[in-house]
């Protein structure tokens, strides 16, 4: 397997969540995710390129809209073909924290993502409707 920094990896994933270019969000996922690989959290189950960038889109635009990006906690640990780290929203214009969450990756040989676990430690209080749900 490619040796991946933990930290280095964990900021460029963090990066694609808030590109806020659709194109340079799409390369991102592709440079991050195997083309076959999965993305999975508690509402969304996505394979491939295509599904990711559009959910990673959907997060960016839900939450950039409430006023929310998300930084990289520096705190990615890696082991063997697995990585795990946490990242938190916050308020773009306070800083306030607003969620923690943490992933935990498999990586391929070449050091992308074959499924992608992301998870929350600490919820977030801004609630969006599930992608594809019209709002009310």
């Amino acid at each position: 397997m490619t040796l991946v920094n933990p930290n280095d990896f964990a900021d460029r994933y963090v990066a694609a969540w808030t590109e806020t270019d659709p194109e340079a969000r799409r390369k991102r996922v592709e440079e991050l995710w195997a083309p076959d690989g999965s993305y999975a959290n508690a509402i969304a189950v996505v394979t491939g390129h295509e599904a990711i960038a559009t959910q990673v889109g959907y997060a960016h635009d839900a939450y950039a809209t409430g006023g929310f990006t998300f930084r990289s906690c520096n705190n990615a640990r890696g082991q063997h073909d697995t990585l795990r780290f946490n990242w938190v929203m916050v308020s773009e214009t306070t800083g306030a924290l607003e969620a923690v969450g943490f992933d935990f990756v498999t990586l391929d040989d070449e050091g992308r993502i074959v499924t992608d676990h992301q998870y929350f430690d600490t919820p977030p209080s801004y609630v969006v409707p599930a992608p594809g749900e019209a709002a009310a």
